[in-house]
């Protein structure tokens, strides 16, 4: 809707829409910098009569013509866009028609630039009787934020840090990013802005947090202080405490609620920058004061179990929330537990400099960020002298890790593990197949090594082994998988990735994905976020699979949002960046597309055997957003046998997929017949065979609808048809009547089919609690006891506005009295809970 460089997007276009389908008569004023000079410039360039408004004319003037021209209409509203560059003339014109109520006005202003004199002047003069804050920005939205604002695009963990502290919240997120560019608490890198701080707090951040808990109650300022001291806090024993400024904090938007990885609902600050502020205060007063809070609290006793309808509450709560935040809670928690765990090993290396010590400590700088600077040192100054073998096999795994991300490191803890315990030299060996195969495939020396792998004490080896396999197509048996975890953490990352694989395999034979999706292997990132992270990314992929693209982008970005490049999983983290950035890129979003892909750029090292892992796909996809889809088609295809060539056969078969719904030809077909040789893909045949009948017209096409058998085949037949018919348009080919409608069958079977299945059935009445907004959930319980006018006062909001929300909550819930509301929704609690009477 406007150039990249002024922030725009089709959210505007969208809220137009909406306001027309409710009857509004919207009219649009589009400021622009180059308008901004000219008296009433933005006024004339949109509005109809603009040749009534002449440049000699008053303000006053104006605004008499203005008040004629939206006579003709009672529901008028001003939409400007980019409202801080309207004109001094324009706004005095204006101002006065929203505060006599002429009109309503929706301001639309981008939040990340720095106002002059002139447009503060024009802010003041158009003020908004309310500031409606939009959804919270996902962690790739703060990486377009900030590449916005600084002009490059940013490393990750700089990234990482804006959205743990801003919350998500854009005007936040942009008071950082600027403060941290002022104190020098990031640099411009060869690439990318980088830092070496962990921390981008800056005194020029305490006005922006000073102003977001103004006019607090002492009662409520106490707790948040209290809570910012802590960094969080189980959100029952809270509420138990102060359920008053509990609530205050939540309508006031102060406090955020998510699950932390032991499943517990916990409350912080939001945005963490509130804790950042006065955790760096000096010890006054109020700081013993929160400190004697968190002691009572403390104290408090675990309260009751939650009655059904709090129950319910929470879970509805934990659900926004999560929405809301895209998981930056839980992200700022499992940070702050990292973190802590660091500072006790390092403290513990220092001390005593063994293995031990130095294995924890390296373990805590991957989850805390810092490995690649500080792991050669920790290394290079612990002695290479241990009975334990298996301790020196870790260190010597890191040495091997260490060198293949280009960093020097010692080779000492290598060299006296092949001296002194030589029957784990074969581990070592395993680890250097591992990484040639994700590079190179299935070379003539992997392959050699995969005939008769030597055997090690720990079953390194044979979990290397396994995991070669289950990427180059095999089939494990389920019950193979291991009793207990591995000991070593890269060797529980490989046995994750190959049961992950081998689980996926089982439920797409078998048509069982949607159960897999409904308990998934790990639900939140625990001590250690690599388990999680894997999940995610196979999660991402199956959904994809499936059709469901929202869910899968969710998915990414909560995956991305938890912290620091971890080398474990990096080619994972850069594999989840490209698939985001495709997925953003379906759904229009280029903008965030193109930052995440030349994010992305940043790892050209970076390789693995599954989709995503290559560099090769974040080409296709630049091809994609640069040329169209015939170009891109043709990389894909080559992408599709390079990988074919290396027995990558996942990610072979994504490639040749793309290569086929960009530009619908028999070769990619060909790939998808070549795939289906494979035990694990003999489906793709089915696929192909369909592909290639719509392709040809064949009226019988049903025919072969009928032998596809799991939801994965008929959610990718179903997305074929609709490419092959777009492709069929755009060409002008002729087709036969009896195919046409033998596809509107098709169409029909297609949504029959994909139907999506509940994972437990509920009650009629609880799904129409379930779809109140949140908003309507807050004001419900409140009708018991408040007037509407008091409701209004509690919550900031119209008395107009209060009654609107109340007639909808009854409409839905099919009630015709006010007094039935709050008792309709404990009964629903209840029901919902199981809980019932005799």
């Amino acid at each position: 809707m406007g150039s990249q460089e002024l922030g725009k997007t089709s959210l505007l276009g969208d809220l137009e829409a909406s306001l027309a389908a409710l009857g509004f008569d919207v009219l649009r004023i589009g400021a622009d910098p180059a308008l901004a000079p000219i008296k009433y410039g933005a006024l004339r360039e949109s509005w109809i009569s603009s040749d009534r408004f002449h440049q000699n004319s008053s303000p006053v003037e104006l605004t008499a013509i203005l008040t004629s021209e939206l006579a003709r209409s009672s529901n008028s509203v001003l939409l400007i866009d980019d409202a801080e560059w309207l004109d001094v003339a324009s706004a005095q014109a204006l101002a006065p028609l929203m505060n006599r109520g002429i009109v309503s006005g929706v301001l639309a202003s981008a939040p990340f630039r720095q106002l002059t004199t002139e447009q503060r002047a024009t802010s003041r003069l158009i003020r908004a009787d309310a500031r409606v804050e939009l959804q919270a920005l996902s962690f790739e939205q703060v990486g377009v934020l900030s590449e916005s604002i600084l002009g490059a695009y940013v490393s990750p963990e700089i990234i990482s840090e804006i959205f743990s502290m801003s919350s998500g919240i854009t005007g936040i997120a942009a008071d950082i990013i600027r403060a941290a560019q002022a104190a020098n608490l990031i640099e411009p890198g060869a690439d990318r802005w980088v830092s070496s701080q962990s921390r981008l707090w800056s005194v020029h951040l305490e006005e922006t947090v000073e102003r977001a808990f103004a006019h607090l109650s002492d009662d409520a300022f106490r707790l948040l202080h209290a809570l910012s001291l802590a960094g969080s806090m189980p959100a029952d024993r809270v509420h138990a405490y102060d359920p008053e400024s509990t609530i205050l904090l939540t309508h006031r938007g102060l406090v955020t609620m998510f699950r932390d990885p032991q499943g517990e609902s916990r409350i912080s600050p939001r945005p963490a920058l509130i804790t950042d502020f006065f955790r760096q205060r000096r010890v006054d007063v109020l700081h013993l004061s929160a400190v004697g809070l968190l002691d009572e609290l403390s104290r408090i006793p675990a309260p009751p179990p939650l009655s059904a309808a709090a129950t319910l509450t929470e879970s509805l709560a934990a659900r926004t929330a999560a929405q809301e935040t895209h998981n930056a809670g839980l992200a700022r928690y499992i940070r702050e537990e990292a973190e802590q765990r660091l500072a006790l090993a390092a403290q513990d290396w220092r001390r005593l400099p063994n293995p031990p010590h130095a294995i924890a400590y390296i373990d805590a700088l991957l989850q805390a960020g810092g490995y690649q600077g500080t792991a050669s040192e920790v290394i290079e100054h612990t002695p290479a002298s241990s009975e334990n073998a298996v301790e020196m096999l870790q260190l010597a795994l890191h040495e091997q890790l260490l060198g293949a991300a280009g960093r020097r490191s010692s080779s000492r803890h290598t060299a006296a593990l092949r001296a002194h315990h030589a029957d784990f030299s074969p581990a070592l060996d395993a680890y250097e197949m591992y990484v040639r195969f994700s590079s190179d495939g299935l070379t003539p020396e992997v392959r050699q090594w995969l005939d008769s792998p030597a055997s090690d004490p720990v079953g390194f080896s044979q979990t290397v082994a396994d995991y070669i396999h289950a990427s180059t197509g095999r089939v494990h048996p389920l019950s193979d998988a291991p009793d207990s975890p591995a000991r070593i953490p890269v060797q529980r990352l490989i046995a994750d990735q190959t049961h992950l694989i081998t689980v996926v395999r089982h439920s797409a034979l078998d048509d069982s994905l949607e159960r897999l999706l409904a308990d998934p292997i790990s639900l939140l990132p625990g001590d250690d976020p690599v388990p999680f992270l894997v999940d995610s990314y196979v999660r991402s992929q199956i959904l994809l699979g499936l059709g469901r693209l929202s869910e899968a982008r969710s998915t990414l970005s909560q995956a991305l949002s938890v912290g620091n490049l971890d080398l474990r999983f990096a080619v994972l983290y850069a594999a989840m960046l490209r698939w985001s950035a495709f997925l953003h890129y379906r759904d229009g979003r280029t903008d965030i597309a193109t930052s995440l892909l030349k994010e992305s750029r940043g790892y050209p090292d970076l390789r693995g055997p599954m989709p995503g892992m290559r560099p090769e796909f974040g080409d296709a996809l630049e091809v994609l957003f640069e040329s169209g889809p015939r170009q891109a088609s043709e990389r894909f295809l080559v992408e599709a046998q390079a990988c074919h060539d290396r027995s990558f056969v996942d990610a072979s078969w994504a490639m040749a997929r793309f290569a086929f719904q960009l530009n619908p030809t028999d070769a990619a077909l060909d790939v998808l017949d070549t795939l289906g040789e494979l035990q694990s893909y003999a489906w793709s045949t089915r696929l192909s065979t369909f592909a290639r009948a719509a392709l040809r017209q064949d009226p019988q096409i049903f025919n072969y609808i009928s032998r596809l058998t799991t939801l994965s085949e008929i959610s990718t037949a179903a997305d074929f048809l609709e490419d092959i018919e777009r492709v069929h348009r755009d060409r002008g080919t002729k087709i036969d009547p009896r195919y046409v409608e033998a596809v509107t069958e098709a169409r029909q079977a297609f949504h029959m089919f994909q139907e999506p299945v509940a994972v437990r059935p509920r009650p009629e009445h609880v799904s129409a609690v379930e779809s109140l907004t949140p908003r309507e959930l807050e004001i419900a319980p409140l009708t018991a006891t408040l007037s509407n006018r008091e409701i209004a006062d509690r919550l900031t909001l119209s008395i107009r506005t209060v009654e609107n929300h109340i007639a909808r909550s009854m409409k839905k819930l099919g009630l015709s009295s006010r007094k039935e509301l709050s008792t309709a929704l404990s009964s629903a609690a209840i029901a919902a809970s199981g809980v019932g009477s005799d």
